[in-house]
């Protein structure tokens, strides 16, 4: 549980961003290719990314497990400015705060000899870690960051008005002042942890790349921020992200035959032989066939469970489907 300390004038300084913050959404999203949550959105996004990580990002994977602490300078806020002054930010955090955060990540166990020259701040190894996080957003998060932000903004818009676990905050900063506002919030949260505001207010931020709870930082010295889930539709966000002419579907029929392009566009998400019959409105052996087909391709992979058979697009499907902007 998460427990938001508010005093009166908080309140006033409470206010929710419309826009995504660059660092937070690079390790966010690391999270999220960890850890294999929420597939139905964020699957093949998942399988893309890890099909094309540039080999100088892989070190971040070191830093940002698939649950739990990861070090809080890796999230700098930009407020506003982007990814190149986020990276400054972070390659200028002091020797001695990379040094305890690395600590308190890998503790008594072992942890990788590159980290060694990080919290030692040496040139090189700060030099790689900055590579590494541009290379990452260029790889994972720039071909869809338009699509991110308009999430975001239009979160940020129906925040105070709908559901969804910040929304009490929102709704009571922007309440007329009166002692009915709560002292305390309470949000869920993945372990205890109090955050104090002591009169510098709160900023509240959509996560595009945020799983199902509200994150902050963990060093309660830090800057007081809460960012939050942004809604998705049940449906990879892919398909919306990446539009353009190139992925039309006249393109894609004159390309495969309407029917196998129908096919195609069906498995944006994983479907079984019988469940692409029903929605394309064919028959299980025609749907079998061009599933065959795509897959003879390299356009499809399939997989047998029991007496079904389950289809999923390969990379280069997703590719061939939402192709990079």
């Amino acid at each position: 549980m998460l427990r938001i300390h508010f005093s009166p004038g908080d309140w006033a300084k409470t206010r929710v961003v419309s826009r995504p913050e660059p660092m937070w959404e690079i390790v966010l999203s690391l999270y999220m290719l960890a850890d294999p949550s929420d597939e139905l959105v964020f699957g093949p996004w998942r399988r893309r990314v890890l099909s094309r990580l540039p080999p100088e990002s892989r070190m971040l994977l070191d830093l940002v497990p698939a649950v739990g602490y990861s070090p809080d300078f890796l999230s700098p806020l930009t407020d506003g400015h982007g990814l190149r002054e986020g990276i400054g930010e972070v390659l200028n955090a002091p020797r001695r705060r990379i040094g305890g955060e690395l600590d308190l990540l890998f503790g008594d166990r072992g942890r990788p000899a590159w980290t060694q020259g990080l919290a030692r701040k040496e040139p090189r190894s700060v030099r790689e870690l900055g590579r590494a996080l541009n290379s990452y957003f260029e790889a994972a998060l720039r071909p869809h960051w338009g699509y991110v932000s308009d999430a975001a903004r239009d979160s940020a818009a129906s925040v105070g008005t709908g559901g969804g676990p910040v929304a009490p905050i929102v709704r009571a900063a922007a309440a007329p002042a009166s002692r009915s506002r709560p002292r305390t919030v309470e949000l869920p949260f993945g372990f205890d942890q109090d955050l104090h505001l002591r009169g510098r207010g709160l900023l509240v931020i959509p996560a595009f790349f945020c799983a199902t709870r509200p994150v902050t930082f963990f060093d309660p010295s830090m800057p007081p921020v809460l960012l939050y889930p942004v809604a998705h539709a049940p449906a990879s966000f892919l398909a919306h992200s990446s539009e353009s002419p190139r992925s039309g579907v006249d393109v894609l029929a004159r390309l495969l035959g309407r029917t196998r392009a129908g096919v195609l566009r069906a498995l944006g998400d994983d479907r079984t032989t019988g469940e692409l019959a029903r929605v394309l409105d064919i028959s299980v052996p025609s749907a079998s066939e061009h599933a065959s087909l795509l897959r003879a391709a390299g356009l499809v992979a399939s997989q047998r469970e029991g007496n079904t058979v389950r289809h999923s697009l390969t990379a280069l499907g997703l590719d061939l489907l939402h192709p990079t902007p």
